[in-house]
């Protein structure tokens, strides 16, 4: 059997309307036998793999590669702490993989460069984002890899953004780059040279190289998860994994230039201010909630600072009117609208579904 991707949208779309407990799509699903058996005829049942690695239906396989400690092309290893990771078409059929890896400055075995950081020397420090003063180097960054489908051989892997930290999702550009998102708020000090928290973009290319780690200023600073982009306008939506984060946006001056500026938002409900949208039944704030399969008007918010050297721009913008998420992670554009994964919001703290439907008028 067959699985579109078209048809795991459309399976999507059936419960992804408005404000969705996770709790509330299980029960929606169990009372829905048709919708079940569908799902169930699609993908059948987990086989036990014999292995260990990886349970897949019937009809199903899998093959591991580019796996922690082996060398690459480029000479380095491949760090550990696989992450987030965008797949991009690349020429005569080739796809090409560009992958997060969530490591900060923890012990070097887990970076590129050894496990004493002995080939660090060998990476230029132009491309390098933060050397840790030449002792404690930021191991995240990206690995891009280009894979021969339909061999299913790997060709090449190589080291593509280096010296960031907590690299852990992002989300792919419609012109062809992966936007990767460091998830900390680390600032300068005795062991960073370097403020995180930003946004890189790194091109999905088979050219062999470390590309230069230019920061995203004007995307703002914060413990950023992913991004998802509007083809239609260029819009950057992005998520932010904190318990009490915001819902940006980044309207670019140019759509497709990221790095020539632009503007920081967050959104808020018209109809309640500094709405806390957790849902939480311990949450201090005493406003009004955001009910399963209800349906909002929103406005966006200007942000000011946004590189927040105190670590605030969530705080200030929840106190300046914007909507309260409770650990914004997944968030992804599809058919016209964007859907959000909130980790532990809800009253059970399972996780709740947003679908944000954008104007035409946008940006």
């Amino acid at each position: 059997m067959t699985i579109t991707r078209r048809d795991l949208l459309r399976q999507a779309s059936l419960v992804s309307i408005g404000f969705t407990s996770l709790h509330a799509l299980v029960r929606r699903l169990e009372g829905a036998p048709l919708l079940r058996a569908e799902i169930e005829y699609g993908l059948g049942p987990l086989r036990e793999d014999p292995q260990g690695v990886f349970d897949v239906p019937a009809g199903f396989s899998y093959h591991v590669f580019s796996k922690f400690g082996e060398r690459m092309d480029d000479g380095f290893y491949v760090p550990a702490l696989h992450d987030g990771m965008g797949a991009f078409p690349g020429p005569d059929g080739l796809t090409i993989l560009v992958r997060n890896h969530e490591i900060g400055t923890s012990a070097a075995r887990f970076g590129a460069f050894g496990w004493n950081n002995e080939l660090l020397d060998r990476i230029d420090p132009v491309a390098a984002y933060d050397l840790g003063h030449g002792h404690a180097p930021c191991l995240g960054g990206t690995v891009t890899l280009v894979y021969d489908t339909a061999r299913r051989e790997l060709r090449q892997h190589f080291l593509s953004l280096a010296c960031t930290s907590t690299n852990c999702a992002g989300g792919p550009t419609p012109w062809g780059t992966w936007i990767s998102c460091e998830e900390t708020e680390g600032q300068a000090g005795d062991v960073h040279e370097r403020d995180h928290g930003y946004a890189f973009e790194v091109p999905a290319t088979i050219e062999q190289r470390t590309h230069n780690a230019v920061p995203i200023r004007a995307m703002g600073r914060f413990k950023r998860e992913a991004v998802a982009v509007d083809p239609a306008t260029g819009i950057v939506y992005m998520t932010e994994d904190q318990h009490e984060g915001l819902l940006y946006r980044y309207i670019p001056r140019t759509p497709g230039h990221l790095l020539a500026g632009g503007r920081v938002q967050a959104l808020a409900l018209v109809d309640q201010a500094s709405c806390d949208t957790r849902n939480w039944p311990d949450a201090a704030y005493d406003g009004a909630q955001c009910n399963v399969g209800s349906s909002h008007a929103v406005r966006w918010l200007d942000l000011e600072d946004i590189e927040a050297p105190n670590n605030d721009l969530r705080f200030r913008g929840f106190a300046g009117g914007a909507a309260r998420f409770a650990r914004g992670e997944g968030i992804w554009f599809g058919e016209g609208s964007v859907y959000i994964a909130c980790t532990n919001g809800g009253h059970a703290k399972r996780g709740q579904i947003y679908r944000y439907l954008p104007s035409p008028f946008e940006g």
